[in-house]
């Protein structure tokens, strides 16, 4: 059951009625059994179509229209958008109703095969990383000339440099303040920028999904096959270099030692088509930058996992600072 403070069935019913027009015969709250929960979810019947309303908790809050709609016209399996507003909930928050995909989100844990073909992924997600953005680097919204919101304090939201995107200053003062650097250690990544200019200047507009497309029920898959029937959930997505993509799954399945899922990489990466090293300054960078902007914001520095990230961003700052 929801709790009081969600958006009700009453309320869900009039907003599914004013987005549609009609009044659905049936409506039911939803729980993903896979991934984040940042929108109220039901599930809904009218006019004998089965749907999907989503009603985001935070006002700002994107559905991610842009990209979905990018994805859409290049022909990537995705479900249909059947309606949107920007501020039909009462709260003022973003609303979207979805055509429903049956199937199952992916998700697996360590020793359990990956539900889906790796190739497959590395197909779909080298078509989306080929779909060029013209304009600035970062978070893209549900409309490009609108504001969005910052998806992590350190990131974004947008820029009009790539480096620009993520503020090293920020986050040296924040890790310097927790103890978890050293003075000359936040200096070297403050310095960043400037250090890796060359390297990362070069970089693209291309559209990235960055919302765990692998896994966290990002993917909806037919059971029997595992063949991938949608990719969903474009809160993330933004306009930035696709090896910052890349580094996730290199993250996830190659270099994070705790708890690993099954995650053929070789054959994903032969069906993408890098052959990018990892552990070039470009891959150091973007794993520190995952550990930094982003994980070492909730591991706990105590923990084993915290412990490791830390060490790990001091190497990585060691290994970049000529």
């Amino acid at each position: 059951m929801l709790e009081p403070d969600h958006v009700t069935l009453e309320q869900a019913r009039f907003i599914a009625e004013d987005l549609l027009g009609r009044r659905p015969e049936r409506l039911e709250p939803y729980r993903p059994p896979a991934g984040g929960d940042d929108s109220y979810s039901f599930r809904l019947t009218a006019g004998g179509q089965r749907m999907l309303l989503k009603v985001k908790r935070r006002a700002g809050s994107p559905i991610g229209v842009c990209f979905h709609r990018r994805l859409k016209e290049a022909g990537l399996p995705v479900p249909e958008l059947l309606a949107f507003s920007g501020d039909a909930d009462p709260g003022g928050r973003a609303c979207a109703i979805w055509e429903w995909i049956d199937g199952q989100p992916a998700e697996w844990g360590p020793g359990e095969p990956c539900p889906y073909d790796e190739a497959e992924l590395g197909e779909l997600l080298r078509r989306i990383h080929d779909l060029r953005f013209d304009g600035p680097f970062g978070l893209l919204g549900d409309d490009p000339a609108s504001a969005v919101m910052a998806a992590q304090p350190d990131l974004g939201p947008r820029s009009t440099s790539w480096l620009g995107f993520f503020h090293c200053d920020r986050a040296a003062q924040r890790y310097l303040d927790r103890g978890y650097l050293e003075r000359a250690e936040a200096d070297t990544l403050a310095s960043l920028p400037d250090r890796l200019g060359n390297a990362l200047g070069q970089a693209e507009p291309r559209l990235l999904h960055l919302g765990d497309i692998m896994a966290h029920g990002n993917l909806i898959v037919e059971p029997a096959t595992g063949r991938i029937l949608a990719i969903v959930d474009y809160v993330e997505s933004m306009a930035g270099d696709p090896r910052w993509e890349l580094a996730w799954l290199d993250y996830y399945f190659s270099v994070y030692p705790f708890g690993r899922p099954t995650f053929d990489m070789a054959r994903f990466r032969a069906a993408y088509g890098t052959d990018h090293d990892p552990w070039d300054r470009t891959g150091r960078f973007y794993l520190m930058a995952i550990l930094l902007f982003e994980k070492l914001l909730f591991f706990d520095p105590a923990s084993p996992r915290g412990r490791w990230a830390v060490e790990t961003v001091k190497g990585l700052l060691a290994s970049l600072q000529s």
